[in-house]
């Protein structure tokens, strides 16, 4: 059940659902600027207070420096709460480095890691740097 927002809150309805909506996975799509991180950062930080480990949930961005965001600031919010309760949060601030808050490509290429056996592609997989590939048609189509 979400709860009632308080009239001091400044996030918008549909924010407030995003955060504490209980039993379904989301999915948070807006603008630039929006408060994308900063709902998503509350929503993991409200988790982590109701007991679920950090290192359970799953949070994809389409950037690296998005994910990076979001754990310093999850990180940052816990540390916080750690001054005014403890929340059972200590062990969980060590656990943010190995939390699933990354891209989406790069949690496709851990999956695809993973599994690499039963796709039958090497271990070693890597995601092509635009770069490299750019010079590697180039030269592809030069030969």
């Amino acid at each position: 059940m979400i709860p009632v927002k308080p009239e001091h809150v400044s996030w918008t309805d549909e924010q407030w659902r995003a955060i504490h909506l209980e039993g379904k996975n989301i999915l948070i799509s807006a603008g630039a600027g929006s408060g994308k991180t900063a709902v998503l950062t509350t929503r993991v930080v409200e988790k982590v207070k109701n007991k679920v480990p950090i290192t359970s949930l799953l949070v994809l961005t389409f950037t690296k420096a998005a994910a990076s965001e979001m754990k310093s600031r999850i990180r940052e919010s816990l540390i916080k709460l750690l001054k005014e309760d403890d929340y059972g949060i200590k062990d969980q601030i060590d656990y943010i480095e190995n939390a699933n808050i990354t891209t989406f490509d790069g949690f496709s290429l851990f999956i695809v890691k993973k599994y690499s056996d039963l796709l039958q592609v090497p271990r070693n997989i890597a995601i092509g740097d635009r770069i490299v590939l750019k010079e590697a048609k180039e030269e592809i189509i030069d030969n």
